[in-house]
């Protein structure tokens, strides 16, 4: 468990998070080391880049596609330093040959498994611009670290998280009016 002290929002913009992932997508293909991504089960998620984070509030749409809003934010040392030593998130291409390999360690129950997958997270993430370029069998994103409740970090994240939900359903009801009528 993570204790941070202080976050400072430096953008009071809360944002689509539409928006908000194009621009740390740009950031993110400029800088791929150094990132991390955290998500908890409240649709809480936190990315943080070399620079700054972003706390997002994402309401599901469907399994595969989510709207919400986020906030840039800045104070994050404490968390950084946490994270030393952790794989950074991005994207790996994977060869034929690596994707083959990690299927049927996964399948097989490989006890390899573990260092096979600590093996491809030490390789160099990619800008998502290079993802076609190398004409890879599959691509490795992560590591996403799971988290019980992002709240729970510090009391500023627990008072954002509100500010944020609130926003949050404000756009998913403007944005999908016969949807959000169903959880009135």
């Amino acid at each position: 468990m993570f204790t941070i002290a202080c976050w400072k929002v430096i953008s009071v913009n809360i944002e689509p998070i539409e928006l908000l992932m194009k621009k740390i997508i740009r950031q993110y293909n400029r800088k791929t080391e150094g990132w991390s991504v955290f998500i908890d089960r409240k649709g809480n998620v936190l990315i943080l880049s070399p620079k700054v984070g972003y706390r997002l509030k994402l309401v599901p749409l469907n399994p595969r596609e989510y709207t919400g809003v986020g906030v840039r934010i800045n104070g994050l040392d404490e968390m950084h330093l946490a994270m030393e030593g952790v794989p950074s998130y991005g994207f790996r291409p994977l060869s034929k040959g690596e994707t083959g390999e990690l299927l049927d360690a996964v399948h097989q129950g490989n006890t390899d498994k573990n260092e096979l997958i600590k093996r491809l997270l030490m390789m160099e993430p990619v800008p998502t611009r290079e993802l076609r370029k190398r004409g890879s069998a599959a691509v490795l994103s992560g590591p996403v670290i799971a988290h019980p409740n992002l709240n729970d970090i510090s009391k500023s994240q627990r008072e954002l998280e509100k500010k944020l939900t609130l926003e949050a359903y404000k756009l998913f009801k403007k944005r999908y009016p016969h949807r959000a009528a169903m959880y009135r």
